[in-house]
């Protein structure tokens, strides 16, 4: 274990060393740019109202360096975050017997919530406190904790013990939060064993932070729930819209100006970015959904890695899926959508999946962390190329085979 966390410790001190000459090169470009020194926003007193802390680690990441540390922030040991997180990782189960949700997806899920976080840069860190970020990974570790390897669909047609604890609502989700909960009690400690006050995977946090940890991982979790991702995408773009027609009304009000004061050597002001907005208290909510939805489009986001990876991925949700389908044929029970392993079209439905439901999501996130686009959406479109390759390959053989039978019955 000591071996393992002063890895972990060297690693992480490199890796902020190769960012900090980055984050400083760039650090001027962060500023308000379109606002004169008495109009800047007040992050820090609608950030502190939001999340009801006033400690330390509650404040924005004004001195962000691409870096979280969150030991020494919170005054948690790496001993206390290592132990925690084996014990989530033994409450998933191993490949062989879930090939989707399992804890490889779980690791997958932190990694890909993180990477979108960084490419948020520090415009994203600032937007947050420390709390946040913490709060939104450890969800991510927790969001599918216990997961059977059957859908909501399964739980409710068989009306598992599940389904009727949860009264058919988000069945998996709410299962999730719940143990989630369990374990955050468990990562805690003991009382006798909280020295000077450190509690476990909360350090030092006081009670209200802590209530804050776990009311926002709760939420969060409740967010992954697929049959709310469409409503939710539409409220999404809703916030987002607000926000860019607030910018685009500040501009307008600039340019007003100038033409007013005639002042016509005033240089272009840049645009403002959506996330140097969303501190304000108009846009609460955008601020209040853009985690949340970070982490539902990364327990999604297959579709969007590495061509291999991605490839890798979409063969173990169907072979989840079809394990389900031949559960439900046994049991005499309606097949779910995409579970039955005999009609299912693999490469029609990744198609569809990418143009209806990861496609618009990430573009949609791509106007709020603008990187998202050249480096997460660009995969995805090699990927659903691939894809349509695949169909096209797929009708040519079709077709081939019903000349060559044509020709078999004209003879």
């Amino acid at each position: 274990d000591d071996e393992l966390i002063e890895q972990a410790l060297a690693a992480i001190e490199n890796n902020r060393k190769r960012k900090k000459s980055f984050i400083d090169s760039t650090r001027s470009s962060m500023s308000d740019a379109s606002f004169d020194e008495g109009e800047r926003p007040e992050r820090d007193s609608s950030i502190s109202t939001n999340t009801g802390s006033s400690t330390s680690a509650s404040k924005p990441n004004t001195g962000w360096d691409g870096g979280y540390f969150f030991c020494d922030k919170f005054n948690i040991t790496p001993k206390s975050l290592c132990q925690f997180f084996r014990k989530v990782e033994r409450e998933y189960s191993p490949r062989t017997t879930n090939p989707y949700h399992n804890n490889i997806h779980a690791a997958d899920v932190i990694q890909a919530t993180h990477a979108i976080i960084q490419m948020g840069g520090a415009e994203l860190a600032q937007a947050y406190v420390p709390l946040e970020f913490y709060s939104i990974l450890l969800a991510a570790s927790l969001h599918d904790v216990r997961h059977p390897g059957t859908s909501n669909n399964y739980q409710i047609n068989a009306q598992t013990e599940l389904a009727v604890i949860y009264n058919d609502s988000s069945v998996l989700e709410n299962m999730h939060a719940s143990r989630a909960s369990y374990l955050l009690k468990l990562g805690e400690g003991k009382p006798d064993e909280w020295a000077d006050g450190i509690r476990g995977i909360f350090g030092s946090m006081n009670d209200n932070d802590r209530k804050l940890v776990r009311t926002r991982i709760i939420r969060a979790i409740l967010y992954t729930d697929m049959s709310r991702h469409f409503s939710e995408v539409a409220k999404m773009n809703r916030h987002v819209d607000a926000v860019e027609d607030d910018i685009q009304d500040e501009l307008l009000e600039l340019e007003e100006r100038a033409i007013d004061e005639d002042r016509y050597d005033i240089p272009p002001v840049p645009e403002p970015s959506f996330l140097s907005r969303i501190g304000r208290d108009k846009h609460l909510k955008a601020r209040e959904k853009l985690l949340p939805f970070i982490l539902h489009l990364a327990d999604i986001s297959n579709a969007t890695k590495t061509h291999k990876v991605s490839l890798e991925w979409a063969h173990a949700v169907y072979d989840e899926f079809f394990l389900q389908g031949d559960k439900e044929m046994e049991e005499d029970m309606p097949v779910s959508p995409l579970c039955d392993r005999s009609t299912t079209n693999r490469v029609e439905s990744q198609i569809g999946f990418i143009n209806f439901v990861i496609k618009p999501a990430f573009l949609l996130l791509a106007r709020c962390i603008p990187s998202v686009e050249k480096v997460i959406v660009c995969q995805m479109e090699k990927n659903l190329k691939y894809w349509e390759g695949e169909k096209a390959k797929a009708k040519a053989e079709k077709e081939r085979r019903e000349t060559l039978l044509l020709q078999v019955k004209e003879e």
